[in-house]
């Protein structure tokens, strides 16, 4: 059985359970110790009061106020700490003490910016940006007024956006924190002289029953506009949402399928049915160096989409998320992606470091002919079906019979001397030696000897097993001194002096 005690709150009386009672006794006292004792803190505590009777008599008529009564009008109307911060009450009272004139004296706590419902004429937000700036609202309404005609209608654009980001002081303590303390500075003497008989007859007119009627009806007018503006700029979320979801599935889906499908798109889209583009990385890069750019391509592009289809699907469902997290992680993944490009670029340099020649020597049959000729190669090593495609580092890029071939241009040294040979050397680069090695033995380069005429390839071509590294082929021929030479006029071109 709990014991319950009668009060008088605001002039009315309550019958109020004994714990009910300290509660809210500590709580108005905590509240007054914070507040000082001039005569705006009265006033404000004697509006707190007149709060709480009032919340007490729409909560319970004639019933006896329980302690959980107690604690969910203190959580409605704002704990101490919510009005008014110690270490500023505590500034409050050492200013209150050193000041001969109490009602001087003003207490300055933390402001934020609301819309005031008790003073509005559309949405408060001019009289909110009076109490944030300590302006009287009627300044920021004549402003609004003029300005709304000079500017072509942006300053409606501004209020509305002002209207919807601006909320609404409804607690006691956000009425406070709108005006930065317990008492509201007044306009400068300047400014209060410049617009005091405005601010008077606007004031008499804001009497009148007409005014009061026409301001009902604009605030029921302004509320729903605010909450069809609301409703519009959901709607508007979603269906941005929706198309933003759409497009970044699309290009997810896309990207992935361009890695997963490039051979057949090429084919197909680019070389009528033909493959032979889908094999160009496998000649210049190795598997793992495809590898690594693929997974560095997809981190690097594929992360932004991610991210996007996250605020589409946020801005549809309006989840709570860690965003921090989210976006730590796609910041994390994606620099990865960046450092993976870094690393295969340096991967795909350091695979022309090495550079070896492979030579072959080949002894050339005595002829007892005067002359020695150097034709070009009268039979060409593939089909009449070639179209060439491009030039790559002194190497020709073209298609025979639907395959890539890549083949360059060889040079050819001329000497005199005792033997009859020729030695071809075939050079390359790689990662290592036997890499550099392997590129330049699989090097195909063709020729052949009729008694007194040696005939030449005019191409060397890059065997389809290696990788296209720098390769060049020099053929040193060396004629006796008692031959005299005759060369084709095609392969005088690579011939450097004879």
């Amino acid at each position: 059985m709990n014991k319950t005690i009668n009060i008088n709150l605001d002039g009315l009386a309550f019958k109020i359970e004994d714990e009910a009672y300290d509660r809210l006794n500590a709580y108005l006292d905590t509240i007054k110790q914070r507040l000082g004792n001039n005569d705006e803190a009265q006033e404000v505590i004697a509006d707190i009061e007149s709060r709480i009777a009032e919340l007490f008599q729409y909560k319970c008529q004639g019933c006896t106020i329980q302690l959980n009564d107690v604690e969910e009008i203190i959580h409605t109307i704002g704990e101490p700490a919510d009005i008014v911060d110690e270490e500023d009450a505590e500034e409050t009272s050492s200013q209150e003490s050193k000041s001969s004139s109490a009602s001087s004296t003003r207490y300055v706590g933390k402001r934020s910016l609301y819309r005031d419902p008790d003073d509005r004429f559309l949405g408060g937000v001019c009289a909110g940006l009076g109490a944030y700036f300590d302006v009287d609202p009627l300044v920021f309404r004549i402003i609004a007024a003029v300005s709304a005609f000079a500017s072509f209608g942006i300053t409606v654009v501004v209020y509305i956006i002002l209207w919807i980001a601006m909320p609404k002081a409804k607690t006691l303590g956000q009425r406070i924190e709108m005006r930065g303390g317990i008492t509201f500075k007044k306009m400068g003497d300047n400014i209060k002289e410049e617009y005091q008989a405005v601010t008077s007859k606007f004031k008499d007119y804001k009497n009148k029953p007409n005014y009061k009627r026409m301001q009902h009806r604009a605030n029921k007018t302004g509320d729903a506009m605010a909450s069809g503006l609301y409703q519009l700029l959901n709607i508007f979320g979603i269906i941005l949402g929706v198309g933003i979801v759409i497009w970044s599935v699309l290009s997810i889906m896309g990207l992935v399928g361009f890695f997963a499908f490039k051979d057949t798109i090429f084919g197909l889209a680019v070389t009528d049915g033909h493959h032979f583009i889908a094999s160009v990385p496998d000649r210049f890069l190795s598997y793992m160096d495809q590898t690594l750019l693929t997974s560095a391509t997809l981190l690097v592009i594929g992360i932004p989409f991610i991210v996007i289809l996250y605020l589409g699907l946020k801005l549809i469902f309006r989840f709570k998320s860690h965003g921090k997290f989210v976006g730590m992680t796609a910041l994390i993944l994606w620099l990865a992606g960046i450092v993976l490009v870094f690393f295969t670029g340096i991967r795909i340099a350091k695979s022309f470091e090495e550079t070896t020649s492979v030579s072959e020597k080949h002894v050339l049959k005595m002829t007892e002919a005067e002359t020695i000729y150097l034709r070009a190669s009268e039979v060409e090593s593939g089909s009449a079906d070639r179209d060439y495609l491009m030039d790559i580092d002194h190497l020709e890029l073209f298609t025979e019979d639907g395959e890539l071939m890549i083949e360059g241009a060889p040079v050819i040294n001329i000497s005199r001397g005792d033997k009859f040979q020729m030695v071809i050397d075939k050079k390359a680069r790689g990662l290592n030696d036997d890499d550099a090695e392997f590129n330049a033995s699989t090097t195909v380069y063709n020729w052949s000897q009729n008694d007194s005429v040696i005939y030449l390839d005019k191409k060397f071509v890059i065997a389809e097993e290696a990788l296209v590294r720098h390769q060049k082929v020099v053929v040193n021929i060396q004629v006796p001194y008692d031959k005299k030479l005759e060369v084709s006029p095609y392969l005088d071109r690579f011939i450097d002096e004879y």
